[in-house]
Parts: structure tokens; C-alpha cells; sequence
């Protein structure tokens, strides 16, 4: 393998064209490596002309160790393509390490004592939504976790709608007097206020502030649309339920806020950066990094015209930011990264809607053919650390590691319509290659995301990685809860078939691999999710559908419900074999604390009376389809038999002998589905599983 993927060489008597590019460069020079360029954007233009005059040659551009900090995302188009055997090619100067960076630097003589351990730089008008110290990621200034006297308040989204609040300050109430009365905030439309529950995340920035009136409590309007998204997601009666914004888990980004070391806030109006710093770190010898961008480099190809034949080869992409989630969408989860834009979205009682928006990458490549990425570092970034979207074909991602990335580490094809349904044979996903990775950390700001997520695609080799601390789910494979394929199987609580159209051809999905990857420590802050998750047909038989083979998944914390393989909605035509699975014992469901004793404007206990059930197995699903098959994997260590005999009686017991989650093999499902006579999931084949450490 790793003969086939070394640099291929030019084609006969063709030297491929080389162009230098360092730090200290200039861009007025030849590119040499004695006089290098200074900018990749001056190399892109020359590897363009390169490309123009001797195009069976091929050109790599070479970059020196530092720092490369860009102005803007290098750009790459079906113009930068290279040829088989004459790629294009960006790689690092062999024995240094240059890093591609979207920071800018804040120096050591910028920063000045302001008050109370904190410390301040002037950094203008700057928009961010991350900072590092010292290689370290800083903490967005946030209240501590479900402050006293906000209670969410839909009201059918008018003037009323929004958080309501009543100030509770210490020493007589419950949340300290630097932030308690939200009508002594100075920027109050810098805050957003954040919520997690089950597999979900959502942050709504605040758009104003309307004190209290007597005894009727003040307002934090929200702005919109992301408000009314955030709770579209409605319980029987019609009301936003437990996947809207029912409760406020903490409030961010505001100075009243900034009360614990590693804590930051940027005053975009003032121009100051304001920073706590830990017992340790001395700001004036500190190394201080502002990411600015939002992209580090961009591939668009188009269907018919792809960018082809390019490779990365031992860079580093470092420090780049997101900033839509400051915006008027905010950022409202549906699952694994995808998100709820603009209007027009419709209430339902699902969880989910049929298009939400992807996550974008700090680097994407969209319409890549044989581009490769291989033995980079991808650190300290903001949204996804690498996209591979529509219309991937061939692509190879192998020997990287994404350490600190704010969504999910690797997102490989998409979900609309050209994804699952393509009308064009370039907008297929197929044949893509993800091996040899490693994923620590991902998920850093925006926890619903898996580290690994695959969308519609054919014959995806996801292999070897090491996929470890993730908030949700290591891997997570496919879309549309059945919904999406022939019947629209409907594989959601509350779902109808056909209610995502009427489709009558297969998806892509189909012929995926998800071989001997370790999966360690997942499920660390969300829970329903698992080492590695499955929605959807994933195939047209079980000759064409998904393998899971020979992953060991272990180190689960052990409060998160969720299945360690975990083929959910609409799940079908999928085996598992050869698999390992240890210290991942059943969690419970956890929907938030109740309020606080004390509390002047309690929300609805209601979601916290159904904490604690017992929840998850090493396999399960919702509303799975079936045909499915999990033979000869190690897993169900003891006592998971006793957790799933006693989950059952104490199930049976809530819902009068009517609903008992545990199959005697231990799938775990709290949704049963029957329909035209038919019990789903069906076909569920065991075989060979044994408990690990075997049983005496």
C-alpha cells in the first residue's frame, strides 16, 4: 500500500516543476529552494502556469518549516489539477514541519493587567470564536452550568418568546452578583446561551434585554431564525419538547462571565481581548494565537469538471475559526454536525428535518477525484478538520492526525439530494479511502459531531484509525433513518412513511467497510450514540451492505446510555463480526437536572423524572429495520446479563408489562415498531458472540 501511495513519478524524461515557499520568502524571487516564495498564493499562480506550459510533468510545491499565516483560503480549482503519474502536489520541506496557519499572533507587549487576575489586549475589530495559549485551547467565558432564573419561553415564538429571567444574585440568590441580573450586562448581544441534551447541542445568540416589570420577569429576546429552529422539535401537545431549547444548561461569551483561569472574551466594540490566565502562564512571554479565518484551503471542483490528482503531504493545518454560529442561525443540531438554517423550517415531532446544513471544513475539497491527503497534523481548529464533499471519488486520507478540532474530525460525502439520490454520475461519492488516522479531541466546541461521519457513499474503506475522547460517537455511517430509502421506511418514533418523498431507487450507500479501528473513550459528554452508529439501508443486500469487522471499542464513559454498535433507524443490511467491545457498561438516560431548590422561575421538571433508566446494550437501536447480522464479536462482559435482567423488569414495570427493551441476546431497543404484521427489526442473526472475559 504504501507503494502505491508514494509520489507517483512524472511521466518519462519530465521533471515536475518545483516551487519554494518560506516564511522569509519573497514573492518578487525565482521560488528556488536558495530563494524561495513567500506566499502560497504567488506559488499557486506559478504551479498554474507550470501546469498551463508542461502539464505531463506535474509540480509540487515545497514549503519550508514556520509558520505560513494566510491573508485568505488558498483556493484550489479544477485548474490546479494535476494528471496520473504528473500530480500536483503540496508537501513539506523534508525534516521540517511547516504549519498553515489562520491566527493571528497577539505579542507578548500587547497585553496589560486589568482588573481582578485578568488581563486585556487591544486586537480591534476581530471576529472569533476560539483562542489558544500557549498551544492550548482558552475557554469562551461561560456562567456555570444551569444558572438559577432562566427559564426558556416559547409562547408561539412572539414578542413574548424568548428566555425569561428574574435576577438572582448572591449572597441572597443563587448565581454570583457579577452576572446574575442580566440587565447589568454591557454587551448583552454578544451572549448565547447554550444547550446540551441527548445526542443535541445548540447555542442561540441574544438579541436583547427587557428588564423585569414588578413581578412579571425580564426577557432575553433571541435573535431569529435560530430561535424558532431551536425549537421546532415539539412533543405531543404541540410544545417545543426535550430536543428544543427547554432549559438553559449555561450562558456564554460576556466579561461578566470571565471569573476562572483559561476563560477569554473579545469585545469586538471596544477592540479589546480580555484573558484570565492560569497560575502558570505569564501573558507578556505567552504565546497567544487569534484564529481569523474560516478556511485554510478550499478544493471546489464542479461535477463535470473535478479537481483531480493533487496531494498534502506532511503539513499542518493549525488554528482557523467558524463564525456562523455568532450569526442569525446560531447553531441548532440535528445530528452529527448538521445544523438548522434559515426559515421556513417545519415543526415536527421527530427530532430531525429532511436537510439540514452541514458543518463546514476549516479544509474541504468538494468534486475531488484521487486527491490524497497523507501524514498531515490538522490541530487547533474551529469547525470540521477535513471535508470531503460532494461528488468524492477516490480519495485517499491516511496517516493523519486531528487533535483539537471543534466539530468532527473527518466528514467524508454529504446528505441533500445529490448525495443520497445524485443525478449526475460526478456528484457520486465512491471509493474513498480513510486509513491509519488518528482522532483525539474532536468535537471540542460543538460536541453533537462524531469524529469520523460518512454520508451517501459506495465502497468507503474507513480502516485502522484510532478514534479517541470524543463528546458522541466515534464513527457515524449514513443518513435518513430509512425515510430516505425505497418504502421510506419510517425509522423514527413518530415518523409516517413516505414523509421525506416517495423514493423508489436505493441510495448510495453501499459496500462500506469499517474495519479494524480502535474506538476508546467515547460518549464523553452526550449520550444515544456509540463507538460506531449506523442510520439507513446500507446497501440493496447483505452481498453490498456494510461490514463492521474486527473494531475494538472500549473506555465508554460509563453514565452515557447509548450502544457501543449501534445500528440505528432504519438500519439495514448491515454485519458485524469480529468485533471487541469492553468496559462499556449500560448508562442511563440523563435529560437535565431538575431546578435548582430556590429557583424564582422553575422550568418543567417533567424530562428529569425519566433520568436514570437503565439504557444501551453492545448492540440496539431505534426503530431499526433489520436484516442484520452480528456474529462471532467479544462483548457483553458480566455484569451487563444482570444490568439487562433487571433494566427489563424495571422497564416492564414503568410501562405495565408492555414494553421490555432487552432481547434475551441483548439488543437494546426502546422503539418498537410493528407495522402490516410485521415486528421490526427483522432478521436480527446472532451468532458465535461470546462474553469477554470468557465466561467459566
Amino acid at each position: 500500500m504504501a507503494a502505491a501511495l508514494a509520489v507517483a513519478p512524472a511521466a518519462a524524461g519530465a521533471v515536475p516543476e518545483r516551487i519554494w515557499v518560506a516564511p522569509r520568502g519573497a514573492d518578487a524571487g525565482p521560488g528556488t529552494k536558495a530563494r524561495p516564495l513567500a506566499t502560497l498564493h504567488e506559488a499557486q499562480r506559478r504551479a498554474r502556469r507550470a501546469l498551463r506550459s508542461r502539464p505531463a510533468a506535474g509540480v509540487q510545491v515545497i514549503l519550508r518549516g514556520g509558520v505560513h499565516r494566510l491573508g485568505a483560503p488558498l483556493r484550489l480549482t479544477a485548474a490546479d489539477s494535476g494528471r496520473p503519474g504528473a500530480r500536483t502536489v503540496y508537501r513539506a520541506q523534508p525534516g521540517e514541519r511547516p504549519v498553515i496557519s489562520g491566527a493571528a499572533a497577539v505579542p507578548g507587549s500587547s497585553w496589560r493587567p486589568f482588573r481582578a487576575g485578568i488581563w486585556r489586549a487591544r486586537v480591534g475589530d476581530v471576529a472569533t470564536r476560539e483562542l489558544y495559549v500557549n498551544g492550548r485551547r482558552a475557554v469562551r467565558a461561560a456562567t456555570g452550568d444551569y444558572p438559577a432564573g432562566f427559564r426558556p419561553a416559547w409562547n408561539g415564538g412572539g414578542d413574548a418568546s424568548g428566555i425569561e429571567y428574574l435576577p438572582t444574585v448572591a449572597p441572597e440568590g443563587l448565581n454570583p452578583a457579577a452576572w446574575g441580573d442580566p440587565a447589568a450586562w454591557r454587551r448583552p448581544a454578544d451572549v448565547e446561551a447554550v444547550i446540551l441534551t441527548q445526542w443535541k447541542m445548540m447555542t442561540v445568540p441574544v438579541e436583547s434585554v427587557t428588564p423585569p416589570a414588578g413581578s412579571a420577569p425580564g426577557l432575553l429576546r433571541m435573535v431569529e431564525p435560530a430561535w424558532t429552529n431551536a425549537n421546532l422539535f415539539r412533543d405531543a401537545d404541540g410544545e417545543p419538547g426535550i430536543w428544543s431549547f427547554w432549559q438553559v444548561t449555561r450562558l456564554e461569551n460576556a466579561l461578566e462571565f470571565l471569573d476562572e483561569p483559561g476563560e477569554w472574551y473579545v469585545d469586538r466594540g471596544s477592540g479589546w481581548l480580555y484573558y484570565m490566565p492560569r497560575p502558570w502562564e505569564r501573558m507578556r512571554a505567552a504565546r497567544v494565537e487569534l484564529p481569523v479565518l474560516e478556511a485554510l484551503v478550499r478544493g471546489g471542483g464542479t461535477a463535470r469538471r473535478p479537481l483531480r490528482h493533487v496531494d498534502f503531504r506532511g503539513l499542518t493545518f493549525r488554528h482557523a475559526t467558524w463564525l456562523a454560529p455568532s450569526g442569525s442561525d446560531g447553531y441548532v443540531a440535528d445530528q452529527s454536525g448538521f445544523r438548522l438554517v434559515g426559515s421556513g423550517n417545519e415543526p415536527n415531532v421527530i427530532g430531525h428535518v429532511r436537510e439540514p446544513t452541514a458543518t463546514p471544513g476549516n479544509v474541504s475539497v468538494r468534486f475531488g477525484r484521487d486527491v490524497r491527503f497523507v501524514g498531515n497534523r490538522f490541530r487547533q481548529l474551529g469547525a470540521v478538520g477535513l471535508a470531503l464533499g460532494t461528488g468524492s471519488q477516490r480519495n485517499v486520507v491516511r496517516a493523519n492526525s486531528f487533535v483539537d478540532v471543534g466539530s468532527a474530525a473527518i466528514t467524508l460525502s454529504g446528505i441533500a439530494t445529490a448525495d443520497h439520490h445524485p443525478r449526475l454520475p460526478g456528484q457520486r461519492s465512491v471509493a474513498n479511502r480513510i486509513a491509519g488516522n488518528l482522532v483525539a479531541r474532536a468535537g471540542r466546541g460543538y460536541p453533537d459531531a462524531a469524529g469520523i461521519f460518512v454520508g451517501f457513499s459506495s465502497g468507503t474503506r474507513v480502516i485502522a484509525n484510532t478514534i479517541q475522547d470524543v463528546p458522541w460517537s466515534g464513527i457515524a455511517v449514513g443518513w435518513g433513518w430509512g425515510l430516505l430509502d425505497p418504502g421510506g421506511f419510517p425509522g423514527l418514533p413518530g415518523a409516517t412513511p413516505g414523509m421525506w418523498g416517495d423514493w423508489t431507487t436505493p441510495t448510495e450507500s453501499g459496500g462500506g467497510l469499517i474495519a479494524r479501528n480502535t474506538i476508546r473513550r467515547f460518549l464523553g459528554q452526550l449520550w444515544d450514540g456509540g463507538a460506531i452508529y449506523t442510520t439507513g439501508a446500507q446497501g440493496t443486500s447483505a452481498d453490498d451492505g456494510l461490514r463492521i469487522v474486527g473494531n475494538t471499542a472500549y473506555g465508554k464513559r460509563p453514565g452515557a446510555g447509548g450502544n457501543t454498535f449501534y445500528t440505528d433507524g432504519g438500519s439495514r443490511y448491515v454485519t458485524v463480526s469480529g468485533n471487541s467491545s469492553y468496559s462499556n457498561p449500560i448508562g442511563a438516560t440523563d435529560f437535565g437536572p431538575p431546578p435548582r431548590a430556590g429557583d424564582p422561575l422553575p422550568y418543567p421538571a417533567a424530562p428529569s423524572l425519566g433520568d436514570g433508566l437503565p439504557y444501551g446494550s453492545d448492540s440496539g437501536g431505534c426503530v431499526t429495520y433489520g436484516d442484520i447480522s452480528y456474529v462471532d464479536n467479544r462483548w457483553q462482559q458480566p455484569p451487563m446479563a444482570v444490568q439487562m435482567a433487571l433494566a427489563n423488569i424495571e422497564y416492564a414495570l414503568i410501562s405495565a408489562g408492555g414494553l421490555v427493551p432487552y432481547s434475551p441476546e441483548g439488543y437494546f431497543s426502546v422503539c418498537p415498531y410493528e407495522s402490516g404484521g410485521v415486528s421490526y427489526p427483522t432478521n436480527l442473526r446472532y451468532a458465535g458472540n461470546e462474553t469477554y472475559p470468557l465466561a467459566p
